[in-house]
């Protein structure tokens, strides 16, 4: 095993039984799958390399995001995306700025590269600590800023003037922030989205994983300038997105109506759940729940595994954080027949 990849932990996914609830993931509560139309893929040539398996897919995810297709990079998930930029971008020893708490697998990318990763801290309150970041930023010329906005796990949507201040830090000193809106459809239209290619060194991650529902497709998106997508497009491997998924993401994003149907029906369930976690919390002494633009709720308190154990007995799954810094659950929307189960469990451990 290379040096830098002695002592990290492997990303472990566990298969649960049917009948579990799952709160743990930010998915979508439900599937869509009922809307696309499989005789189209009976003529799919499973015998053959998926050589223009994105054109389609890039076409149609450029018209339901405005974004030019020309800037547009399909990937195996954002977490193939978040992969391409590090190998583009990083050589061993280059630094890369990341933040606590967030995606995990900034991090993980960056040190496979050989990258020096600087963690900071996010305030108390989970706000960015703007000057600490610019001071860091001047001092280290890093490569890779990564920032997922709205934030995960906390659900924090940032200020636009504290990105921009980020990207000008950036720029002066040579490097390029990743703006990761894996959440942004739940929080309303990024001011990013329109003048991304205004930037020399931003780019925009986006998923179909969350609010559009096709998790199990793994479909991510990288949008940037043509030098960045020039550049991103010579280490991506030629049939990263499988023909199937590419062909039944293309089918669902040419059904915009379908789509901004379905974020209402989502939002109305993230508006139920924080009902539920507020109520929550208001009964467990010294917790603080956040406002989040996302569809999940972080809260902090003690005793969140002892909580997370409970719940799971009764078969529903939530998300745990025990670091020592971050003592909290994080619970993901959904549907009305699983936060009335959720509620029950919860106010049965309140009442303990």
């Amino acid at each position: 095993m290379r040096k830098t990849l002695q002592g990290m932990s492997p990303y472990k996914v566990t298969s649960e039984q049917a009948d579990v609830i799952r709160l743990d993931s930010n998915e979508a509560y439900t599937s869509l799958l009922s809307y696309v139309d499989f005789s189209e893929l009976e003529t799919t040539l499973l015998n053959r390399y998926p050589a223009e398996s994105t054109e389609s897919l890039i076409e149609a995810y450029s018209k339901f995001s405005g974004f030019p297709a020309e800037n547009i990079l399909a990937g195996n998930g954002s977490d193939e995306c978040i992969t391409l930029i590090s190998q583009y971008a990083l050589d061993p020893g280059d630094q890369v700025i990341v933040f606590e708490p967030d995606f995990s697998m900034y991090e993980k990318n960056a040190r496979v590269m050989g990258a020096e990763v600087t963690t900071i801290k996010l305030n108390e309150d989970f706000s960015l600590p703007l000057q600490k970041i610019k001071d860091e930023i001047e001092r280290l010329a890093p490569k890779l800023l990564f920032l997922s906005n709205p934030n995960n796990p906390t659900g924090r949507l940032y200020e636009n003037e504290e990105i921009e201040e980020l990207i000008a830090s950036m720029k002066q000193a040579g490097g390029i922030l990743i703006l990761d809106e894996a959440y942004m459809d739940f929080s309303g239209e990024s001011a990013f989205a329109k003048k991304v290619l205004d930037y020399e060194n931003l780019i925009i991650l986006r998923t179909a994983s969350k609010a559009l529902g096709m998790a199990a497709l793994r479909l991510g998106f990288v949008i940037s300038n043509d030098r960045i997508v020039e550049g991103i497009s010579a280490v991506k491997p030629p049939y990263n997105v499988n023909t199937v998924s590419a062909q039944i993401g293309t089918q669902l994003l040419k059904k915009p109506e379908l789509l901004d149907q379905f974020l209402i029906m989502q939002l109305a369930q993230i508006a139920e759940l924080e009902e539920i976690m507020s109520e929550f919390s208001s009964k467990v002494e010294g917790s603080v729940l956040y406002p989040s633009s996302a569809n999940f709720f972080l809260m902090r308190m003690e005793g969140a595994k002892d909580l997370a154990d409970y719940l799971y007995e009764r078969k529903i799954k939530i998300r745990t954080f025990d670091n020592g810094s971050l003592q909290a659950v994080r619970v993901s929307a959904g549907t009305e027949e699983e936060h009335e189960k959720l509620k029950v469990a919860l106010m049965n451990w309140s009442d303990k």
